[in-house]
């Protein structure tokens, strides 16, 4: 007689756990895992990748899963679920990976392009031989000097995308607002029936290059050269006549150096020393000009020379920006 083959419960329970394990093995293999240098490591998947950052979600979390992204400076190899290594760990050089790559990679990677907005704090020290001091010397003596408040506190608008496969340099543009103080120039006698109070508004446009003086990329050496478009206003004082100033407006230009450095991936900290080049020629409202305008002679007992105001002269600045990026498809195979 034949007796149907039953499984016997011992037998079932054995084939369900080797079922459920050789699904979890296949799980686990689906898995990427990415090193860090910090020494730490996470089992990730994957979601997009370009020569400066890499995004990812945590493995195993349920949709909709948070997008985590990471410097490709901060990564030591990703170990991918087909058993093929990519090694971060060259210098200047992008990922080591022989894996076919997918259509969407064939067609071109993505860059980030970066936006800066924050504010920094300047310090200018103009420079006091022009014919200001002069014209301020015949009048008051030969002693008498003329300073100011050198602290401003610049408007920092920049763009700037990084060159090349190695990421090592970087161009952008930049304009910068720049209110100077009230007392930016001043001077006044003793009896205050003299006095110079004179300010300005920069408005700069400036072009930078970096380079990268770290193998993370995230410290850049800065050459920056600027035009500088600025107006002054005020007014000048002689025998307690007030001549008020305004809209008197000048070019000049800076160079400067400095670095930028990527405190976070939001979080840009900036430093510059340069040099300022510009004179703005001094004109105030009279009633008795054709044109409502005049201009005071530097000293007319000397020469005709009217009188100009040097803006120009040594300045330091510090300061902080938020980082925004977004993405341009270069077109290029990686």
């Amino acid at each position: 007689m034949t007796y149907p083959f039953i499984l016997k419960p011992s037998l079932m329970k054995s084939s369900f756990f080797l079922l459920m394990l050789l699904l979890f093995s296949g799980i686990l293999s689906a898995q990427d895992t990415i090193y860090f240098k910090s020494g730490g490591k996470v089992p990730a998947v994957i979601v997009s990748k370009n020569e400066m950052e890499i995004k990812y979600k945590k493995f195993g979390q349920p949709e909709p899963a948070a997008i985590y992204s990471v410097f490709v400076t901060d990564i030591l190899s990703i170990h991918y679920n087909d058993g093929i290594v990519a090694d971060y760990t060259s210098t200047g050089q992008n990922e080591i990976d022989n894996r076919p790559k997918t259509n969407l990679e064939n067609a071109g990677t993505m860059e980030a392009i970066r936006f800066n907005i924050g504010m920094s704090i300047n310090h200018f020290s103009r420079t006091t031989s022009d014919n200001l001091t002069t014209f301020w010397q015949y009048r008051n003596g030969t002693n008498s000097t003329v300073g100011g408040n050198a602290i401003s506190y610049p408007i920092d608008l920049k763009m700037s995308f990084v060159l090349g496969r190695s990421g090592r340099n970087l161009i952008g543009d930049e304009l910068q607002l720049i209110i100077t103080p009230k007392d930016a120039i001043y001077a006044t006698n003793s009896d205050h029936s003299n006095e110079i109070l004179l300010h300005s508004f920069y408005y700069n446009i400036i072009m930078f290059y970096g380079h990268s003086l770290n193998h993370k990329k995230n410290l850049f050496f800065i050459f920056e050269p600027g035009l500088n478009l600025s107006f002054m206003s005020g007014y000048i004082k002689l025998n307690n006549t007030k001549y008020d100033i305004s809209g008197n407006n000048g070019a000049g230009m800076h160079l400067a150096l400095g670095v930028d450095w990527a405190v976070t991936r939001r979080l840009l900290a900036s430093f510059r020393a340069g040099q300022r080049f510009m004179t703005i020629k001094e004109s105030h409202k009279s009633t008795t000009s054709s044109t409502s305008y005049s201009t005071f002679y530097v000293n007319k007992n000397v020469n005709d020379d009217l009188l100009s105001v040097k803006w120009g002269g040594p300045f330091v600045s510090a300061g902080l920006s938020w980082s925004l990026y977004a993405k341009m498809n270069t077109g290029r195979s990686k």
